[in-house]
């Protein structure tokens, strides 16, 4: 689990309450007899000596389990980067680093999906539309900020370092413009210190040819003993062939 304090499995007894605080998170936990009270930071202040108003928080009923996991996550949506100013040569590799904001996932009791109560983006992002307008799909953007080496993407508490490379197997040369990262797909590793996602692997051979994106484990980004840290949102891949083809299909469509 990543070094911040807030992340991991918290033990409150009934009667009990918790405030976490930091930069851009911050949540109020009561331990109910069945359930917990979650506060959100609009009804208190980090480092208040007094118990805050748990009347105003949201309840959930989840049983007799004592344990609040918090964990980290990617967005709920796919992310769009504007890589206009990439070019990958024919023939060329070019990888490059991007820094994802996380958002913060409240579990009781173990960490499986219907376990989830709430869950936080530490970072407002902008709304976005990838492709074309009948046949596109929602997501959240960016920006066109990259970092050539993961030493230059130095990420904040709430950040993780994102992977990308890029084969260009085309006769033409490629300008990224819009690429879509499916982070449904992704995992989230912890390596010296940093949040890092699964690698992205995209292998372009050009507009008229099917090109896959892959996402996966990687020793040169992750670590010989890395550890995971949250699983992806996804694991089905029956969907695949629909996600690549849609990925090239729109990878030179320009802003809306």
């Amino acid at each position: 689990m990543p070094d911040n304090a807030i992340f991991g499995k918290h033990q409150i007894k009934p009667g009990e309450h918790r405030l976490f605080s930091s930069e851009q998170f911050a949540l109020g936990a009561q331990r109910k007899k069945e359930g917990w009270v979650l506060l959100y930071p609009e009804y208190f202040t980090a480092g208040d000596t007094e118990e805050p108003d748990f009347e105003q928080g949201e309840y959930f009923q989840t049983g007799k389990s004592n344990s609040l996991l918090i964990v980290p996550a990617l967005p709920e949506k796919p992310l769009v980067f504007k890589g206009s100013k990439l070019h990958v040569s024919p023939g060329q590799k070019l990888t490059f680093f991007l820094n994802i904001p996380l958002t913060i996932q409240v579990y009781f009791s173990k960490i499986i999906p219907e376990n989830l109560m709430k869950e936080f983006p530490t970072q407002r992002l902008s709304d976005t539309w990838f492709g074309d307008p009948f046949g596109g799909e929602p997501a959240f953007s960016i920006g066109s900020g990259f970092f050539m080496t993961p030493e230059e993407a130095i990420p904040s508490p709430f950040e993780s370092i994102c992977p990308v490379t890029i084969h260009n197997n085309s006769p033409g040369v490629l300008e990224v413009e819009r690429l879509i990262i499916r982070v449904e797909n992704m995992a989230l590793y912890q390596n010296k210190g940093n949040i890092v996602t699964s690698l992205l692997l995209v292998e372009y051979r050009g507009k008229e040819v099917i090109s896959s994106a892959t996402y996966h484990y990687s020793k040169s980004f992750h670590g010989e003993q890395a550890e995971l840290v949250t699983k992806p949102r996804s694991e089905s891949t029956r969907n695949l062939l629909k996600i690549n083809f849609h990925f090239i299909k729109n990878l030179y469509k320009q802003e809306l």
